[in-house]
């Protein structure tokens, strides 16, 4: 087995018809050049500010910064370059016209895992509050995802995990029921034992207590990718929303295609997107992928 290679997690969720985790994962030697450029499109749009899906609705400022994040981490998330270029949206129109630029070949790694617990957790009984059952989906979707995503050529140790602020949880993440309880992992999966792992402060960089702004930054991003996974579904409360879902919807698309088509793809396993459900006290698992057939061609508008 090759050596692990470092990444750090990132999660958000949504509780629009389901319960959502988006899970970003970042390859550390990775980190900083991804900021660079998230960085750059926010002083190109002059949106200083933290910056939400759900609060995009209309032209502007935050759209247009939402759309250049949104171009840049589909570019990051290839697997692979094969030397085909890769241009993506900088933030900056001339006119009518977007800018667009090349993206390094090196821009690549980043993985996204999108876990829907699809009844928001309302059979899951005989937990001792609502945060509890968010810890326990959470380590469900992680394990699968990870165990998807990576392999014995490319391994995985994971050494920090980020949630969204602790405050909207009611209390800060039980380590124990997200990483203690994560049993039967593959080998090719680790994840740090460090006193640091979970660092569960706000992330919105002006906050009291909030996360270093790189870890605010890549939070943010996580929310974007989850609204925009989810808007492509068919989940959306107007136009903008809808726009911006372009592409989650690209990559929902290669992934319907099957598995055949997605081995010779530059995002071969840089995503997965699966749901989970009680029936009978177990649980059942099936790729949300069935939900682009019905929802995302007829995509329904939430008001």
């Amino acid at each position: 087995m090759n050596a692990k290679n470092d990444y750090e997690l990132y999660h958000d969720e949504s509780i629009i018809e389901g319960y959502w985790h988006g899970m970003l994962l970042v390859p550390c030697e990775r980190k900083a050049y991804l900021l660079n450029l998230l960085d750059a499109a926010r002083t190109t749009v002059s949106h200083p500010y933290k910056i939400s899906f759900k609060e995009i609705n209309r032209p502007g400022k935050k759209y247009d910064l939402a759309n250049a994040w949104l171009s840049l981490v589909l570019g990051f998330m290839r697997s692979q370059s094969k030397s085909i270029k890769y241009h993506y949206f900088t933030g900056r129109s001339t006119g009518a016209e977007p800018d667009y630029q090349l993206l390094d070949e090196q821009a690549i790694g980043v993985k996204f895992v999108l876990f829907r617990e699809r009844e928001k957790h309302v059979d899951m009984l005989n937990y001792p509050d609502e945060t509890s059952k968010v810890e326990t989906s959470f380590r469900i979707g992680l394990k699968g995802g990870l165990h998807y995503l990576f392999s014995s050529r490319d391994p995985v140790r994971i050494t920090r995990i980020h949630f969204d602020g602790y405050l909207h949880q009611g209390r800060h993440i039980d380590r124990q029921r997200v990483v203690d309880r994560l049993n039967g992992l593959r080998d090719y999966c680790e994840i740090a034992t460090t006193p640091d792992l979970i660092d569960d402060r706000a992330s919105d960089p002006r906050s009291k207590d909030a996360q270093d702004y790189a870890d605010c930054q890549l939070l943010q991003l996580t929310d974007l990718l989850i609204g925009s996974f989810r808007a492509a579904f068919g989940f959306y409360s107007n136009e903008a929303q809808w726009k911006l879902a372009k592409y989650a919807h690209w990559l929902i698309h290669k992934y319907a295609e099957g598995p055949a088509r997605m081995r010779n793809s530059r995002w071969n396993h840089t995503f997965c997107m699966s749901q989970c459900y009680l029936e009978q006290g177990s649980w059942q698992f099936e790729t949300i992928e069935l939900l682009e057939k019905t929802q995302a061609s007829q995509p329904s508008l939430l008001v």
